[in-house]
């Protein structure tokens, strides 16, 4: 009994740390405003192409060992502590499906343009972004992109993504 008790124990911790690591690691080496190596990229994307399956995998693996320990665990703390554990691989199994870097960057799905002679929040000294297809010229303020990073657009005809 307490070969099982340890046992499901050592696989509900092995089972919190793994999903945490592999959902923690693409969030560290993926640094919006810091170098990025391409290496560290390629394994980023990977661990995150793999992720829903192996956190929702481990979920199951922690709710198993998290079920049988329940009745061997004696006290509150215990429970508490199991339940956390697979409140915590919920979590990570969550994330993993999350594109939680647009939670930081969100896109301007649907900018609005004027003429520059009628844009009244925009200095003659003020950065901007431009692109000019054929005959259509759209600039993006890099006041505004500072929040966005990201704009979603069309210039003449042809479907763009403006970042900052």
């Amino acid at each position: 009994m307490v070969r099982m008790k340890r046992a499901s124990a050592l696989i509900l911790g092995l089972a919190v740390l793994g999903s945490l690591a592999w959902v923690a690691t693409p969030m560290v080496l993926i640094r919006p405003f810091g170098a990025q190596t391409p290496r560290g990229l390629a394994v980023s994307y990977s661990m995150r192409s793999h992720g829903a399956p192996l956190t929702l995998s481990l979920l199951i693996l922690g709710l198993a060992a998290a079920i049988v320990l329940r009745p061997r665990l004696a006290s509150w703390k215990g429970r508490v502590l199991a339940g956390g554990a697979v409140t915590l691989l919920a979590a990570c199994a969550f994330l993993s499906r999350q594109d939680y870097f647009e939670w930081m960057f969100r896109p301007l799905p649907h900018p609005g343009f004027l003429d520059a002679d009628q844009a009244k929040d925009v200095a003659d000294e003020d950065l901007v972004l431009g692109i000019e297809v054929g005959s259509e010229a759209h600039a993006y303020p890099v006041r505004a992109m500072a929040y966005h990073h990201v704009v979603n657009d069309v210039v003449g005809g042809e479907p763009i993504v403006a970042t900052y």
